[in-house]
């Protein structure tokens, strides 16, 4: 037997590898990683030559390999074995790296838009610049019916998901601007805002791109209760100063269960853009100070 001071007793190769005396014990037992040499008295000694071994095993263990499989590799090692386990493994790895990468999008689009929500001006029209996105848009003939409205989103959600292109912006509603009545409004569709890196690892193509420019916007913070309030204060608020409005009112909520208590809380933003084709309607936007605001003292 080579000289003991060559080797590691399973406490000193324990704290190497930063795991409990029980664990090595434990593998021992099942077979999965042996002691290089056991002595007369019973005493484990473990090799450096065995750390490499075992940092693999405890990769396994962090990506959550079932020691059932490893066993079995184990007990059938080999090195085609190994490149067959290590190949199935760098797959289930990439999956996971996408979907954190996903998750970390995810995150870092919900902290911006609550910020948003925390610093948003309520219940005030502002004239503001509207970056162009991408997004994914399913019509909807809205006949008033609530849990009809409620199908509709679900199957714009559930289609958003079954293209693997959902989002950190809640589901958005389209209003035509025709539709708006001093009591009322109606959908004409759904829509989700994409990242368009994801657009392109999907490989999707029916993306619809709105173009940036100037909008108009506003927040509240009753849910959808004064939706058809908004939109009005917003087609006063282009009359008063002559602004052309495109033909669709966007209405996306800020705010959800995440972060306020209830539908009824929700922060809702609601935006137009405007026709920004006309020379008039530039200038005017341009002079933000020098646009007249309708009272908002009815929300």
């Amino acid at each position: 037997m080579k000289k003991k001071k060559d080797y590691f007793t399973t406490g000193e190769f324990a704290k190497l590898c930063n795991v409990k005396k029980q664990t090595l014990f434990h593998y021992d037992a099942i077979g999965i990683f042996k002691p290089e040499i056991v002595d007369k008295n019973g005493y484990r000694y473990y090799s450096y030559t065995q750390l490499e071994t075992f940092s693999v095993l405890t990769m396994f263990k962090d990506l959550r390999v079932p020691l059932k499989e490893v066993k079995a590799h184990m007990d059938h090692r080999s090195p085609e074995a190994l490149i067959s386990l290590l190949e199935d493994k760098r797959k289930e790895v990439d999956h996971l790296q996408e979907r954190l990468e996903n998750a970390k999008k995810y995150i870092n689009a919900k902290i911006e838009l609550t910020r948003e929500g925390m610093n948003a001006s309520l219940g005030e029209v502002c004239l503001t610049s509207a970056p162009g996105q991408y997004f994914i848009e399913t019509g909807y003939s809205d006949s008033g019916d609530e849990k009809e409205t409620a199908a509709a989103v679900s199957k714009h959600f559930n289609y958003c998901r079954s293209l693997g292109l959902q989002s950190a912006c809640s589901i958005g509603g389209i209003i035509p601007k025709s539709s708006v009545r001093e009591d009322s409004h109606r959908y004409s569709g759904f829509y989700t805002i994409v990242d368009p890196a994801r657009l392109k690892s999907t490989g999707f193509t029916g993306a619809v791109f709105r173009r940036g420019g100037s909008c108009l916007c506003i927040y509240d913070d009753h849910g959808y209760d004064n939706v058809t309030a908004l939109c009005n204060l917003l087609l006063d608020y282009g009359k008063t100063n002559g602004l052309q409005l495109e033909d669709f009112f966007y209405e996306d909520v800020i705010l959800d269960d995440l972060s306020v208590d209830g539908y009824s809380s929700y922060m809702i933003k609601l935006s137009v853009m405007l026709q920004e084709n006309d020379e008039t309607v530039k200038r005017k936007t341009s002079a933000c100070g020098n646009l007249r605001e309708p009272r908002l003292s009815h929300l």
